[in-house]
Parts: C-alpha cells; structure tokens; sequence
C-alpha cells in the first residue's frame, strides 16, 4: 500500500522509531502493573462508597454536576478500568495487526482524551448550554409532551432508537458535507486503531454533530429515563470499538457496531467510503443500505493526505506539539479549499 501519511513538518524522529513502540525498562513495566492494580482497588472503592464518603471527589465533581451525573462519576471508573483491562488482553490475544502495548499512536490518541476532556469541560459545555437555551427559549413547542406518559420501558426504547438514529444521521451528514469532512477527518487519520482513539475528535466537529441532532434529541428529552448502565455502557462502548481487536462479535453484529464493522468505517480506499456511521446499533445502516457487508474485512485504516501531521515521536515536547499541529490542520486545510 502506498504511503499515506508523511511527517508533520518539524517533528524530528528523536529516540523513538517512528509510530513504533515506546521502550521501557522492566522495574517500570512492574510499576505501571502495580499501579494499574492500586487504580482498580481505588475504582471499587469509589464505585461501592457514594459522593458524600468521598468529600475530594465531590469538591472535584461540583462544578460539573449540571452535565455530569454523580452515579455516573462513581461507577464510570471501575467501568473503565474493566473495559481497559479487557481490552489490553483482547489486543495482545487477538489483533488486527501487530502493535506494540505502548505506541506513538496510543500516545497521541490518549493526549487527545486528555485535551478533549478539557475543551468540552471548558468551550463545549457552555456551547451545549447555548443549545439547550434556544430550544427552550425558542423551539420547546416541538417537545413531546405525551411520552412521558408513555411506560418506562416504552419511553427507554422509543428515545434511545431516535437518538440513535439522528447520532446515525449526523455522522452521515458529516461525511458527506465537505466543510464538515475536514474537520471529522482529524479523527480517521489515525492508522493504528486504539482504545483512545474514541477521544481523537476535533472540538469543531462535536460541535458540528451536536448542532445537527440537538433538536430531534431535545424534543424526547424528558422521555428518557436515566437508566445509568446504559449512559456508562455507551460512554465505554465506542472505545471498545475503536480498539485493534480481530473481533465481530458473532451474531451480536447484526445488533450492534462491532470492532470490524467499525474499522470497515475507519478503512482505507473505495470500497469502505461512506459504510458503517453507527454509533452502538447497526440497524440504520442495514436499514438504509450503508452497512458493508462482509464482516471478515480488517481493512488499514486513516486518509489519504500526505500533509496532514501524524505522529512520529513519543516524547512530550513531540506530543504536544502534534496535537497542536492536528487541531488547527482542518483551518489550514478549509484556507486552502476556499482559496480555490
């Protein structure tokens, strides 16, 4: 396969070889297990106390408390540290190609987790404050007020089918509206699919996605109920995923997104352009004829653009750098688009 990608300019190759693994002394790998342990231990905890046991955690927790749910805080972290777990096993026993535990890309990804999480604590947050005014300000008429006299589960099903679907759609949309595609392209540029790369989405492009599906969403809001191992399972889910496991989850995969299915998304050339925009079900797309049929196919994954700044080093410096270069890419690459 030709070359799809080309270093970022300036990025020097440094100590580590290039999108490969990052070497590490075996007292450090003993460490890093044993302080995996102590986070598993914390998580139990956590997840088996409540807020008020825990007065750090609810200082930390109170600023957010508007959009962050204080169950979901408790039980998200041990659901993680499980689906991590699992994962690194899954990766290790049945991957789609060789990579190492520690890689650039894992780096890079992860440094996307971190940023991201805080862009949306920060700028997204208020943003989706900004939505939810102008639908209750201005469109609350479209609310449906009669699901909630619907029954619990009725309600659950209706509401997570149509959210579903309209996160479908404007995946969809996104892909097919060239101004959007530039920045969504930031997150199909990864080539070594990880568990972190869930996380490597341009702010822009959240911001596009949830202006396409905030008002089908907001008129069922109340039709919701909060059932938390839902919100947990589909905030771990996608990362799953993304993961670089050789798995289609058997029947399950004409239910759900699988991680084939998903890589099908991710794949390089033709053949997998515009397949497989779920985010959990995969009805939409067998329902509409963008679901890719052979579920066998680990295709390579990223674009084609030889100037966009994948990562090449692992150091901090390298790291941070990248990231900068990768987030402002998509106005670069939009300046040049209008200009011809």
């Amino acid at each position: 396969m030709a070359e799809i990608h080309k270093s970022a300019p300036g990025l020097s190759s440094g100590p580590v070889a290039s999108r490969g693994g990052i070497s590490l002394k075996p007292w450090i790998w003993v460490l890093l297990v044993v302080l995996w342990l102590v986070i598993g231990a914390v998580s139990a905890y956590i997840a088996a106390a409540s807020l008020q046991d825990i007065p750090f955690l609810q200082g930390i927790l109170e600023p957010f408390k508007s959009y962050i749910p204080g169950e979901k805080a408790m039980y998200s972290p041990l659901a993680y540290f499980f689906l991590l777990s699992a994962t690194a096993l899954l990766e290790r026993k049945i991957p789609v190609r060789e990579q190492p535990v520690l890689s650039v890309s894992l780096a890079q990804d992860a440094l996307w987790y971190i940023g991201t999480l805080a862009l949306r604590i920060t700028f997204l947050a208020g943003y989706t404050a900004f939505l939810y005014h102008i639908y209750h300000e201005y469109l609350s008429g479209l609310t449906i007020e009669a699901a909630s006299n619907w029954h619990p589960i009725v309600r659950f099903i209706v509401a997570l089918l149509v959210t579903d679907f309209f996160r479908w759609l404007s995946h969809l949309i996104i892909h097919k509206v060239p101004v959007f595609w530039v920045f969504h392209e930031v997150h199909h540029s990864q080539t070594n699919l990880n568990i972190f790369t869930d996380a490597r989405v341009h702010p822009v492009d959240r911001m596009i996605s949830g202006t396409i599906k905030f008002v089908p969403m907001l008129m069922l809001d109340n039709a919701l109920p909060i059932i938390m191992a839902w919100a947990i399972f589909e905030t771990i889910y996608p990362k799953f995923y993304h993961a670089n496991v050789r798995l289609n989850l058997g029947p399950l995969r004409y239910i759900l997104v699988t991680p084939q299915s998903h890589r099908i998304h991710h794949g390089v050339g033709p053949t997998y352009h515009d397949k497989n925009f779920g985010f959990t079900f995969c009805l939409w797309d067998r329902m509409f004829g963008t679901q890719h049929q052979d579920h066998e196919d680990y295709p390579e994954t990223g674009i084609i653009d030889n100037d966009y700044p994948q990562e090449q080093n692992a150091g901090p410096a390298a790291l941070l750098k990248t990231f900068c270069l990768q987030l402002f890419y998509p106005f670069q690459k939009l300046s040049r688009m209008l200009r011809y």
